[in-house]
């Protein structure tokens, strides 16, 4: 991605990697267990716009929600890196 910066750091990107298939899972269950109302139809949408936005990142190390609410987990991975994180 051209001139995107980075914003999604190494943890954040595989907790992404890791949560992207939990959430289609969830979306096929739901389509394929739940009523065809519209209520479920949108819940289904929602869970599949996560799920590409999560995908997304994990994929690219980029995420537009992050870049407009001004969030970089790029940064905070040097200041912890090799130190104690817990005290």
């Amino acid at each position: 991605m051209a001139g995107r910066k980075l914003n999604v750091g190494r943890r954040d990107r595989i907790a992404r990697a890791i949560l992207t298939p939990v959430v289609l899972v969830g979306v096929f269950w739901l389509y394929n267990s739940a009523p065809r109302d519209p209520l479920t139809l949108a819940g289904i949408g929602v869970l599949a716009m996560v799920a590409l936005i999560l995908g997304t990142g994990a994929l690219t190390g980029t995420c537009g929600v992050y870049a407009a609410l001004g969030i970089d987990t790029c940064s905070c991975e040097d200041e912890y890196s090799g130190g104690n994180t817990w005290g």
